[in-house]
């Protein structure tokens, strides 16, 4: 074998490296790549400071270990390399460099450890620190260790002036291979590793995280993340202008917009109050983010406002206004991109976020190019260049390149869910973890973060901190209720800084557009005074579970009468049920009202036509929403020259009935939401029966809602779908708190119980339901209850009580305290049970679409992942119970459920399950527990 050394063979295809990085037949130079992924992680990694140092040593030795002779045999087409499969790897040899480096370089223990640690994982996932360096590494660079001992030999015989060279890579002139192979030989690093991770007994070692450095987790994902990406781009010739030069949604697209709605004319006084409410609220949050900027005190903003009161656009704009500010502060990273994430709690309201960013009159994004990307276990996740067109894309090279720039966020604007951000950073997966370097120095939105699972919030504070303090990422957390998590924090709140802020000494101020209005700021509660939507009766049921109380319950056929006999004097109501179970068991009791029209079975007619198929057509949800509308005769009714309510409607009919929750395919949910946004404000009455699905994000207004007994932030966010932009006028909303009976002759307790106390995962919290009763039961005039004192004040309340339990037992904290990555990578923000994906096909078309599928992955056609990919609008998640109890149901790669594979199952109507649109979507034939806690 010749020199020059290769870390890639064959990778000579296009312009996608330089002739100097290849040899002449086209193979990666070794060199070449280590000094490019050294300064691609540098670059990725952010802050210029001595991590930037260690990084690139580290970076630049990633592949030190390809030096070896038996590596070189075994990666050269034509050689034949047949010795010892340990001797050919190259990771460990990287990170004993690696240690060796950063020692001469008196880099502190910290950064030496974690840079280690990333080189020896950088295919990999992050281990348990303490037992993977002090026994697993620290074994094998021992000096009796024989794999090390071979690779050292076998250098020195054939090539000790290229390892020469690969230390040259790193910057520094001060090691070289011989002193390098001297001290590897003496095995002193194995002591060294020991000494920061084990303790000795009498017989071995110990793994002892409190002896690791502190903060070692934060440090080493920040380095593993980026010299991951840098390796992975580079030898998937991914151009360095591909990587980071990306183009971003604006604040001045937004500023128009707006000011485009507010030239247009208001339908009533109500409606021109609420938006200059929403504009001055906006306002204000701009000024508190120079404010927040200014003061430099924290790295975490709050933005609470009242439901209805625009926080998705205000927020954004803080968030544009901020990266601006930073932007321009910032003039030793010119050309380093600063994201915006935006995260949300659920993959079912993501897309209605996402049609706002797509709306052609605003910025008319489009997901597959750079500006936005969108990024959940559902969506086509892709960046493509600007020239992208999907009739000219080679599948092979073009397509994996965009859906590598696409999972790893190299994008000025992501959009994502809670799961996708947190579970990224909680013992990530190799692929998870290629998306952390885009979370450095940027801005990330949690929108609705009450509805993090409260077990989490004491390890999404530690989260929190990460980022702020390693990434130096700002954070915005905009809610009607904020969680006592923040509460907790250091924070900023926008809208008090706003009010306090001096514009006439700002020069971000004096830079702002020029307004029409004035609108002065005010108190953050003065927005809450002001919001007066709704009104709540607290029904006895909900205050029955405190002590010494007898315990009622709403009975299912009572809470239709009830709801019914609303629905005759409203325009819509809404009822929420705390699971799938009693939902269904609400929606078949007020269908058996004989003027109920449930709507499912119109829609499921339309959807199960032969030639439907909502995988392979460009199917349109607003179509079929028309088309379900036409067929029951109201598609005039409900068309925008509706009559109103109080005005005659030709040939009345009975309330509408429609039912949703997490069990229906994501297109008949698209349909169900659109549908029942036309239908919750129209001139028919209408019903929906919902699972929790709908109080957070979705866009949505009804006259009256009847909430499940559930914590105080869920109980308001349920009373923002309520009278959401006063369609009814002020106060014209309805709220009705009721806990609804156990379902089911062989339940004790009821659906809250389940979802709120036992919890799915049986540590749920122990009396919530009675600590939620006491706090309603000191809301005044329970049965006229004013919106300030439930949405504001009882909120307070509640989360101060939650404050003095102890929400979790801490062990997200003190595992990543302790660097235990395998057991965070173990860890789901989901929680509760393990689920799998069912592709659900109700037509004959849709069933022909999944056998193709079927026999691409049974000839071995790779192009069948691709196509899977494209199956996201069939796809329900099922609990593995569930699956495992129908044997019948095949996997759709055709392999056996044990096999490898694809764990995907496929869904046609004979397999033990049913899905209809108007029994709760896809379930088994029988009940099953499972039921009790899903949404």
């Amino acid at each position: 074998m010749d020199l020059p050394l290769i870390s890639h063979p064959n990778v000579d295809e296009g312009d996608a490296y330089p002739s100097s990085q290849l040899t002449d037949d086209g193979a990666l130079r070794l060199d070449a790549h280590n000094r490019t992924v050294g300064d691609r992680a540098v670059r990725l990694f952010g802050p210029d400071d001595d991590r930037t140092q260690y990084l690139r040593i580290a970076a630049s030795l990633h592949d030190f270990g390809k030096v070896t002779p038996q590596f070189q045999a075994h990666v050269r087409p034509g050689e034949n390399y047949d010795g010892p499969d340990e001797e050919k790897a190259h990771a460990r040899l990287g990170a004993l460099a690696t240690w060796y480096v950063l020692e001469e370089a008196d880099a502190p223990l910290r950064d030496q450890l974690a840079a280690t640690l990333a080189v020896a994982r950088h295919h990999q996932a992050l281990p348990n620190a303490a037992q993977y360096t002090g026994e697993t590494l620290a074994r094998a660079v021992e000096a009796s260790a024989d794999v090390l001992q071979a690779q050292i030999n076998r250098i020195d015989e054939t090539w000790p002036e290229a390892a020469d060279d690969l230390f040259r890579c790193t910057g520094s002139d001060a090691c070289s291979w011989a002193e390098f192979a001297e001290w590897a030989r003496s095995g002193a690093a194995a002591a060294a590793l020991q000494d920061c991770s084990v303790r000795e007994t009498l017989t071995d070692v110990e793994p002892t995280p409190s002896q690791l450095p502190d903060s070692l987790y934060d440090r080493t994902i920040h380095y593993w993340a980026a010299l991951t990406l840098a390796d992975k781009s580079h030898a998937m010739g991914v151009s360095e202008d591909r990587v980071f030069d990306f183009d971003t949604l604006d604040l001045e697209t937004l500023e128009r917009h707006i000011n485009t709605l507010r030239q247009q004319e208001a339908s009533s006084p109500h409606e021109a109050q609420l938006n200059d409410e929403r504009e001055r609220a906006r306002r204000q949050a701009l000024r508190g983010t120079h404010e927040w900027l200014n003061q430099e005190q924290t790295d975490i903003a709050t933005l609470t406002l009242p439901t209805g009161l625009g926080k998705t656009f205000t927020g954004l704009s803080a968030a544009f206004e901020a990266r601006y500010i930073l932007d321009e502060i910032d003039t030793e990273h010119p050309d380093n991109p600063r994201p915006v994430i935006y995260a949300l709690p659920y993959t079912s309201i993501i897309e209605q976020t996402r049609a706002l960013f797509e709306d052609p009159e605003l910025w008319g994004a489009d997901p597959k190019k750079s500006a936005l990307t969108v990024h959940h276990y559902l969506s086509e996740t892709v960046v493509y260049a600007d020239e992208y067109d999907a009739t000219d894309v080679d599948e092979s090279d073009a397509s994996e390149t965009a859906q590598f720039l696409g999972e790893t966020w190299r994008d000025g604007t992501v959009l994502t869910t809670f799961v996708q951000l947190f579970e990224s950073l909680t013992g990530p997966s190799n692929r998870q973890g290629l998306k952390l370097p885009s979370l450095d120095s940027a801005l990330i939105i949690l929108d609705e973060p009450q509805a993090l699972p409260k077990d989490w919030w004491d390890g999404i504070e530690r989260l929190l901190q990460l980022l702020t303090s390693e990434y130096s990422a700002e954070i915005i957390a905009m809610t009607a209720t904020q969680p006592s998590l923040f509460r907790e924090m250091e924070t900023s709140s926008l809208l008090e800084l706003g009010a306090a802020h001096d514009q006439n000494d700002c020069n971000h101020c004096r830079n702002q557009p020029a307004y029409d209005t004035e609108l002065p700021p005010t108190s953050q509660e003065s927005y809450f005074n002001e919001a007066d939507r709704v009104r709540y009766t607290i029904d006895e049921s909900a205050l029955s579970h405190r002590l010494e109380t007898k315990e009622e319950f709403v009975e299912y056929d009572t809470a239709a009468s009830r709801i019914h006999e609303t629905a005759a004097q409203a325009d819509s109501v809404l009822a929420i049920c705390n699971t799938i179970k009693s939902s269904r068991q609400l929606t078949q009791a007020v269908s058996q009202h004989s003027d109920a029209v449930h709507l499912g079975p119109v829609l499921e007619n339309i959807l199960s036509a032969p030639d439907a198929n909502v995988a392979e057509s460009e199917m349109n949800p607003g179509e079929i929403v028309s088309e379900v509308l036409q067929t029951v005769g109201i598609e005039d009714q409900c068309s925008d020259e509706s009559p109103a309510r109080n005005q005659e409607v030709p040939s009345p009919q009975g309330p509408f009935v429609l039912t949703l929750n997490s069990r229906y395919r994501p297109f008949d949910r698209q349909v169900i939401i659109q549908l029942a946004q036309q239908l919750s404000t129209g001139p028919v009455p209408f019903i929906l029966v919902s699972t929790q699905a709908i109080e957070a994000g979705v866009d949505i207004s009804f006259e009256t809602v009847y909430r499940d007994i559930a914590p105080l932030d869920s109980i308001v966010q349920a009373a923002g779908r309520c009278n959401r932009a006063y369609e009814w006028g002020k106060n014209g909303g309805q709220v009705t708190i009721w806990t609804l009976a156990p379902t089911g002759t062989d339940a004790a307790n009821p659906p809250a119980y389940w979802v709120y106390e036992r919890g799915s995962t049986d540590a749920g919290m122990p009396d919530h339901l009675r600590l939620i009763s006491d706090v309603l039961a000191k809301v005044p005039g329970q049965r006229d209850v004013a919106d300030i004192h439930l949405s504001k004040h009882a909120v307070d309340r509640y989360f101060e009580q939650l404050s003095r339990r102890s929400l979790d037992d801490g062990s997200i904290r003190e595992h990543i305290d302790h660097a235990e990555g395998r057991w965070l990578s173990q860890q789901s923000l989901i929680g509760g049970y393990e689920t799998a994906d069912v592709l659900v096909a109700i037509s004959e078309s849709e069933s022909q679409t999944l056998d193709r599928i079927t026999q691409m992955f049974t000839d071995g056609n790779p192009r069948a992942y691709d196509r899977l990919e494209d199956l996201s609008h069939l796809r329900v998640s099922l609990p593995a119970k569930v699956i495992d109890a129908n044997p019948k149901l095949t996997r759709i790669d055709g392999q056996g459920r044990n096999d490898d594979g694809v764990n995907v199952f496929r869904f046609n109507g004979t397999s033990g399950l049913t899905y209809t649109l108007e029994d709760g979507g896809l379930r088994a034939a029988e009940e099953s527990i499972q039921d009790r806690f899903t949404i």
